[in-house]
Order: C-alpha cells, then structure tokens, then sequence
C-alpha cells in the first residue's frame, strides 16, 4: 500500500507556483477587461457614426476637455455664454483626461475612453473575485458585472464624469474585500473631486471601516467626506455658478423639509413603484447576495440623492446613475461569499447564474442594439448630418440643438439654441429629427434664426433630410 500511495503521489500533478496562479489571475482579468472595453467601444462606436444622441452631455463634456486640453477654464458655452462648468458640477479630475483628448480631439474620443475605464473597472472586479473565489469564477463573476444594465444604461447615454468613479470605486471596493482598509481610504479619497455628491459616498465607505474596525480612519473619512460634500456645494459650487447658488439645491429633500413638509411628503411618495424597481433592480442583478456584506452600505448616498428626487430621470434604470451601483453590488457579492463558507463552493455556479441573469437582463438594455443590423447600417438621416457639418467651417460660432453638438465643439465655438443670452451666431443648425422641439420642429429655418437673434440677417444654405442650416449675412 506504501508503495502504491508513493506512485500515485508521484504521478498526481504537482499545485500551481502562486507566482504562476497570479498571473494566470491577471492575464484573465485582463482578457475580461479587453472585451469588455471592446463591447462598449463597438456600441458607442456605431452610436457617434449613426448621430445617436440622447442629450446634450456629451457636447457639454468635450467642450470641458477641448478647454483642458488648450490649458483654458473649462467653460462651457453650450451651458451660456461664459457659463463655468465648476460652478455646475464639481468635476475636476476630468483634467486628467486632457492629454488623450489633446490626442484625440473628438467627442468620440471621450466614448473610448468611458468603454476603456468601464474595462478597467472590469479587471479590478475580475481580478478580486478570482483571488478569494477562484480562476473560473473570478471570470464569470467579472463577464456578469462588465455586462450589467447600469454599465450599458451608462455607456447608452454617453460621457459623463461617473465614468472615473466606476474604476475608483472598484478599486475601493476591493480593497475592502481583502480588507486593505489604508488602501480602500486611498482610492475612495478622490471620488469627492469626481462629483460633489459622491462626498456623501466615501463616508460611506467611512462607515464600512468602522463598522469593520478601523475607528480612526473610518471616522477619518466619514469627516472627510461629509466636509467635502459640504464645502464643494455650499461654497465652492456657488462661487463658481454664474447665478451665485448651487443650481441642484433645490432636488435636496432636507431643504423641501425645511420650507415645506407637505411637498416633500409628495416628492417622497412620487413615482413610488418606479423607486422600488430601481432599488430591487440593483440587488436582484447579484441575486440579493450583496445585502450580506456591509459593502452594500455604500450605495446608500447614491440611493438616497434618488429615492428623495421628484426628478423621474433620477428613478430610471436607463441613464448613468446606477453605474456607480455596479462595482459595489458585485464586489459585496465576492465579500458575502467569503463570509458565508457554506455558499463558497457553490461560487462558480453562482458566477455562472449571475452571468446569466446579466445576460437575459440585456435584452432589455442598450446593448440588445449590437445583434440588429440596422446598427451597422447608416442612420436615415445620415447625409444630412454630415452635410451640416460640412457647411459650417472651423472656429465658426454656431448655435444649435443637441444632435451636432459633440460633431462641432472641437472645432467651433458652440451655443444650445435655447440659451438667452447667446451672441449672434455665424450660423444655425437644426435637426428636426431630434425631438427637442416639442413635436413642431422649425420648418424654415431661416425665420427662426431671425426670431432668435432680432436684427441680424441669414440666409439658407441647406436643407437636407432633416438638417437645416441658417448662415448669418449680417
């Protein structure tokens, strides 16, 4: 029996070096993060070439990074004439991004680099889940988060800052899984220099430490997070907003509270089984396994912004909002399974259903979009836009509605048609396939130059499948 035990002993393969099982953890989580950074490239990339455009963001934040990039304030006139984007939302490590953009000056570039940044995400989440779960389940687990509907509502309605905050709080959110509680501080730090509500989000990570132990520095970074938050929209928000207030005060239900306890009753109850969904939505993607891990306390602020919001955008399933979700559900999902030994051995068959479900959910979600052949096909209105654009030559002052905006902004100083306080522009475009105008379009484009800007004189220079073009003679 001894000498049988000592040939099947030799014969058995012998464990992996744990250098060798690190890289091949690495080397996964980066394939993860390759197609899922390609996924989102492919879909944002037959978006720009079809004139997809949901909003004027997109507009907004290449003219932030066309300033950057040309070492300007980041204003932005698409907002108003002299209009400082700090004063609207406190964004400025979108500086970072200048030098790509300096590269790349297009609107697409910021698409590419939202997909590149999502990938990113993928790999932190990826990498974390195969080191306490495993190689297999590490990549499943990874898939089903790269592919979960707030990453592709995200990426369907183009650029916006959250786009940096995906990978910091994945990196946070890690940390806190392998319970690096120095790092997970480090990497949620910044957040508050992405946007001045998230704050708000890393005292919450504040309150993860403390709960996990670390008093000093979870008390450290709920003060942190909570003076920055403070600071950023009552001081620094106002001094920069043209009008001396910070414009989203209003969307706060502790001011409603204070003035009017009855409205805010109303705003609380408004759009009740809308609220509900997002909240069920957000678990139900990790099959609610995220409610065992305190991590899951993290998306608290950002539910709490929305929940008390009579905004309806803010309670849908279909914008940005829900991508700084993302990280933090899935990576609590990796935690809980650490906590619950009974659940660990199941992870791969987790993994897999989590990758199914995110799977089956994307029929209903943006990416649905890339299995249609009319994706790859030009838009209808195709020769119109690029005929727009052709019309109106560089450094050129135009104003116009939001399908062109992004188009124009690297090489022409860009006004939203709507603003009041617009120069006169050398030139007007309109789309009127967008349907920004309530259902009644201009029709001639030239007397709607005219009713905009009284005194000055245009004359059309095209008319084509929807796009019209108004050039100003004096």
């Amino acid at each position: 029996m001894d000498g049988l035990a000592a040939v099947t002993s030799a014969e058995a393969p012998a464990p992996a070096p744990e250098g060798r099982t690190d890289r091949t953890r690495l080397i996964a989580a980066g394939a993860v993060g390759v197609i899922i950074a390609g996924v989102y490239t492919l879909f944002s990339a037959r978006q720009w070439a079809r004139f997809d455009v949901p909003s004027w963001d997109l507009g907004i934040f290449t003219q932030v990074l066309r300033q950057y990039s040309e070492l300007a304030s980041p204003v932005v006139t698409i907002k108003g004439e002299g209009f400082m984007i700090l004063g609207d939302h406190f964004h400025p490590l979108l500086a970072l991004l200048a030098p790509v953009y300096r590269l790349f000056p297009s609107g697409l570039t910021l698409l590419v680099v939202q997909a590149v940044l999502i990938g990113l995400s993928a790999v932190i989440v990826t990498a974390c889940a195969a080191r306490h779960l495993g190689t297999l389940a590490g990549v499943l687990l990874g898939l089903a988060y790269g592919l979960s509907w707030g990453l592709q509502s995200a990426v369907a309605s183009q650029f916006h800052e959250i786009a940096l905050a995906v990978p910091l709080l994945a990196a946070c959110c890690a940390a806190l899984v392998r319970r690096d509680h120095r790092a997970a501080a480090l990497w949620a730090a910044p957040l508050v220099l992405v946007k001045e509500d998230l704050g708000i989000t890393v005292a919450a990570v504040g309150l993860v430490l403390l709960i996990r132990g670390s008093r000093r520095l979870g008390i450290t970074l709920i003060g942190g997070g909570v003076a920055a938050f403070w600071l950023t929209t009552e001081v620094i928000l106002p001094a920069l907003n043209p009008d001396g207030v910070w414009d989203y005060a209003e969307d706060s239900i502790l001011s409603l509270l204070s003035n009017d306890p009855g409205a805010a009753v109303n705003v609380l109850l408004a759009g009740a089984g809308e609220k509900a969904l997002l909240v069920l939505s957000v678990f139900a993607i990790v099959g609610f396994l995220a409610l065992r891990s305190p991590i899951a306390l993290i998306t608290l602020p950002t539910f709490a912004w929305r929940l008390t919001s009579d905004v309806p955008f803010h309670w849908d399933l279909h914008w940005h909002y829900s991508a700084v979700l993302m990280p933090v559900v899935f990576l609590a999902v990796v935690d809980a399974l650490r906590l619950l030994p009974a659940l660990l051995r199941w992870a791969r068959w987790i993994s897999a259903g989590l990758v199914a479900v995110s799977l089956a959910v994307t029929t209903q979600f943006p990416l649905a979009d890339l299995i249609e052949p009319r994706t790859y096909a030009p838009s209808e209105h195709d020769g119109g836009a690029q005929a727009a654009l052709a019309v109106v030559p560089d450094d050129a002052v135009v104003a116009t509605d939001i399908t062109l905006m992004a188009y124009l902004a690297p090489r022409a100083q860009v006004y939203w048609v709507g603003n009041e306080d617009n120069p006169v522009p050398d030139y007007v475009v309109v789309d009127r396939n967008s349907g920004v105008y309530g259902g009644n379009p201009p029709e001639d484009v030239v007397a709607y130059a005219v009713e905009k800007y009284p005194g000055a004189e245009f004359v059309e220079v095209l008319d084509e499948q929807g796009y019209a073009v108004a050039e100003r003679t004096s």
